[in-house]
């Protein structure tokens, strides 16, 4: 509940800081540049902070206030580049990658996030070269990993799995680079290989659902169907939405002569499967149309849907800064906001959509809905008495309201 205010209320001190420091200079004898770092390392700390929490209008006013501060602050465009990445807007990242290389061309990631927007555009070849860069400055595992995945999909199965090994061997603890050698063994049937480097991504990051999975499947495979059963029980619980889960817990049941126990598994399997069909469309409309915010509140409603709620709150996150004054988009975000106990992020939305437009109902009630969990009771009446002034008769705030009495009184 706090972080959004905390976001809030750090932009504004920020900006203050910002204008201080600017106002406080002496014309005729300008401060060095580098006085004025620290304070735009701040912001873009803060900035980074609103990225992670999807919050993109935040993120980019914190890293434009960087800017002001130091302009030739390498960091700054580098922060912006990957905040437009995120919002797939790939020109406008690109640019400010370009930014980045003209204040500083040693600067490490620029080149492999070059890389992994080429990828996520299926620019396969570009990725290898913008991957070989960043290897000519930065010997990482991370960049030898993307540049493996590059060379998975242009089928050069041989330079991908020397790639995921020489990552491997530059750290053995970068588990990323076992799930991709994974993947690649499996395709080329080795799989107790396979198995051996998921198992060892699985024993540095035992809570990762993605290995247990892929073990579990591998397991399958591999004819171990007791062990593969205890693999992904735990994996269906935490992935209810995921085709492959429930199939091969299914199959790993039927295999151990637990015919309809496992059955069951194969129908929900089935059941799942268009649910995730229909995601990969609206995964591939987004891409083909990055700049209409529909296309990412769409797949955002087909992810809440099956219960990826952190998937949902990007995408709607994304439709936000597309279009800002739609009021549709943030009900969505609202409502999946309430459903994940935020009440200070669905409160926001909500305020913000009646501000707007006072006439919403359904927003008013949503409001004192919130006002009522959150334990202000008398905010609670005046919302919902707002409902009944556009909308005389409405049942929900009505039976509200008597709620609200009734409780009142038992008190």
């Amino acid at each position: 509940m706090r972080s959004l205010i905390t976001i809030h209320s750090t932009l504004l001190l920020m900006l203050l800081l910002a204008i201080l420091l600017l106002e406080g200079c002496d014309t005729n004898n300008p401060v060095p540049e580098e006085a004025y770092v620290p304070a735009s390392e701040m912001l873009l700390h803060q900035s980074n902070e609103a990225l992670r929490q999807h919050e993109f209008h935040y993120a980019i006013r914190l890293a434009d206030s960087a800017a002001v501060i130091a302009p030739q602050n390498p960091n700054v465009s580098f922060l912006k580049a990957r905040i437009y990445s995120e919002l797939g807007r790939w020109g406008s990242a690109d640019t400010a990658y370009q930014q980045t290389l003209a204040l500083k061309p040693d600067y490490r990631g620029v080149w492999n996030n070059r890389g992994n927007n080429a990828f996520r555009q299926q620019e396969y070849r570009a990725a290898v070269k913008y991957y070989e860069k960043e290897l000519a400055i930065n010997k990482a595992a991370i960049p030898w990993r993307g540049l493996g995945r590059a060379y998975v999909e242009l089928g050069e199965v041989d330079s991908a799995r020397s790639a995921f090994l020489e990552a491997i061997r530059l750290d053995s603890t970068y588990t990323p680079a076992y799930l991709s050698l994974t993947f690649l063994l499996e395709d080329e049937g080795e799989y107790d290989q396979a198995l051996s480097y998921i198992n060892q991504a699985g024993t540095l990051e035992p809570e990762n659902t993605e290995y247990r999975y892929m073990a579990g499947a591998l397991l399958v495979k591999t004819m171990r169907y007791q062990e593969a059963e205890v693999t992904l029980r735990p994996v269906v619980e935490t992935w209810p939405w995921h085709h492959g889960s429930h199939y091969n817990l299914g199959q790993a049941l039927v295999r151990q002569g637990r015919k309809d126990e496992g059955q069951i598994f194969l129908e929900k399997a089935e059941e799942v499967r268009a649910a995730q069909a229909k995601i990969e469309h609206l995964e591939n409309t987004v891409r083909s149309l990055p700049d209409n915010p529909m296309s990412h509140a769409a797949l955002g409603f087909a992810l809440r849907k099956v219960q990826r709620y952190n998937d949902a709150m990007h995408a709607y996150k994304v439709a936000l800064y597309l279009a800002p004054e739609n009021p549709e988009i943030r009900n969505n975000i609202a409502n999946l906001a309430l459903l994940r106990g935020d009440t200070t992020l669905a409160m926001h939305h909500y305020q913000t959509i009646v501000k707007f437009d006072p006439s919403q109902v359904n927003t008013w009630l949503n409001i004192g809905i919130v006002y009522a969990l959150t334990g202000y009771p008398e905010q609670a009446r005046q919302s919902w008495e707002t409902v009944l002034m556009y909308a005389p008769g409405h049942p929900a705030a009505k039976a509200y309201l008597a709620k609200l009495e009734k409780d009142q009184r038992n008190r």
